[in-house]
């Protein structure tokens, strides 16, 4: 372990560019070069921290700007708030006091080129004094084969978490800045490269492990099992196994049929574009071919709250949300003095321009569990509206409800019931695929004398190709 002083060395961020080729005529129809655009180079993400404790105030911000030979070079940087920090005209940023202030860059001469960043100056500066590497971190790496690293850093209060990575030996093995290893040459019986997770917090703290490559066994046979269905946008390894069992999966050449609809990796993990059916090929080095079709089928809803993003989004005014340990906690707005009220959408006509689409004949339940308020007794509403009207009667509580061990309920509609969705003009029975503009559950009337925090989460929400398969996930997941 050492430490060294590093710089905040990240690729950036936010850039707005000017019009026409940067091109003007000035007095006598001289033609004049303007910056059109302006690139941040040290700064991740539109965001830096500095602290307001000595050592760690001051940082350097540089930059490029296009075309690089503008008629004036000269550029101007603002402070929205010089209480919070300044910034001198050759880009130091000085922390004054706790606080936010954006940061701008603009050309002296010109409009249009701007780049900004949003500065936090915190109390105190807490550097990373610590990783902690996993034993799956360690663990040996077949040549060709990738895996991403994940170790715990610390202190959890620190500054900044930006690191980097470095391999003593890219013969061996190779590292990306963002941690994924990939294993270049085993040799004949394993060769040994050191890993070094680096701090860029300017503490430059960093530690390293020894990681073994080892040399490539090549695959005789693929079986492939049944895939999983994707949404477009998300990434899965592809079910299969390979004799032998050891194999090295990456010696592998992979390719999809249509990668506009399904792109395949060299590691065999699939990442679905849009909706679609595909089929991905694998050959041995030995010639030998198996293959496998993977779906994106519109139908398919699959929200199970495990990132940090979300499609869902709450449609009540004063309701928010978020994700919190896995679920989505809906903290809803009042509807009066007695209620409260907080809906969820997964597309709302002129609020999304993406529309929802559900297939009948395919994924015919459609459920979503929900904690911490009920619908019974009349505490509270459920109603299932789309842009067709709502499910089953023209109201609320048309669902079915089961239970896993857990005994929190599941909300399950049927969509192949007739009159599937009722509304003032009638009934509509869904007929395979179709699109919805509004696509939500209203969660209404919800009484502030039995639920005085205002709040639910919200587990799931999916859609299941059978009854058998909904209970089948209920009791998994619990």
């Amino acid at each position: 372990m050492k430490y060294t002083l590093l710089s905040l060395g990240l690729v950036a961020v936010f850039s707005l560019s000017a019009c026409d080729d940067g091109k003007v005529f000035g007095d006598g129809l001289d033609e004049k070069t303007l910056i059109s655009e302006i690139e941040l180079t040290n700064v991740e993400n539109g965001k830096l921290t500095l602290a307001a404790t000595v050592d760690y105030t001051d940082s350097l911000i540089t930059y490029k700007y296009s075309p690089e030979q503008p008629s004036n070079p000269k550029v101007k940087w603002t402070s929205s708030n010089e209480k919070v920090a300044t910034v001198s005209q050759d880009g130091l940023v000085h922390a004054v006091s706790a606080g936010k202030a954006n940061i701008m860059i603009t050309p002296e001469v010109g409009f249009g080129a701007t780049a900004l960043f949003e500065l936090t100056v915190v109390p105190e500066f807490k550097p990373i004094t610590d990783f902690e590497f996993t034993e799956a971190d360690k663990a040996e790496l077949f040549a060709s084969e990738e895996r991403t690293l994940k170790p715990t850093i610390l202190p959890a209060d620190r500054t900044y978490s930006t690191i980097t990575w470095k391999s003593s030996d890219t013969s061996i093995a190779t590292v990306t800045k963002d941690g994924v290893v990939r294993g270049v040459d085993g040799g004949e019986e394993g060769r040994t490269v050191t890993i070094t997770a680096v701090s860029l917090d300017r503490g430059g703290y960093e530690e390293s492990f020894e990681l073994k490559i080892m040399p490539i066994i090549y695959i005789d046979e693929i079986t492939f099992g049944t895939q999983e269905d994707l949404l477009p946008g998300e990434s899965v390894k592809l079910n299969f196994t390979t004799y032998p069992e050891n194999a090295t999966v990456a010696s592998l050449t992979w390719t999809s049929s249509d990668p506009n609809v399904v792109e395949v990796s060299d590691q065999g993990v699939v990442t679905a574009k849009k909706y679609g059916e595909v089929t991905i090929m694998a050959a041995t080095t030995m010639g030998q071919e198996f293959s496998t079709t993977v779906k994106v089928p519109k139908g398919l809803i699959k929200e199970d709250f495990d990132g940090e993003t979300t499609s869902w989004f709450t449609n009540f005014k004063g309701a928010s949300g978020e994700i919190k340990d896995g679920k989505f906690v809906v903290t809803m707005g009042s509807q009066n003095n007695e209620k409260w009220r907080g809906d969820i959408a997964l597309s709302l006509d002129g609020k999304k321009t993406e529309n929802t689409f559900v297939d009948p004949d395919n994924y015919p339940y459609v459920a979503i569990k929900i904690s911490g308020i009920g619908f019974e007794g009349g505490t509270g509403n459920l109603t299932f509206d789309t842009s067709l009207g709502t499910y089953k009667k023209n109201g609320a509580n048309g669902h079915e409800i089961m239970y896993g061990t857990d005994q929190i309920p599941v909300y399950y509609y049927d969509l192949t019931i007739e009159n599937t969705f009722v509304n003032k003009s009638g009934a509509t029975t869904l007929d395979g695929v179709t699109e919805f503009k509004t696509f939500q559950f209203k969660v209404a009337d919800v009484l502030k004398s039995k639920y005085p925090a205002g709040k639910y989460e919200v587990y799931w929400i999916r859609t299941f190709k059978t009854k058998e398969a909904l209970t089948e996930y209920v009791n998994a997941n619990n």
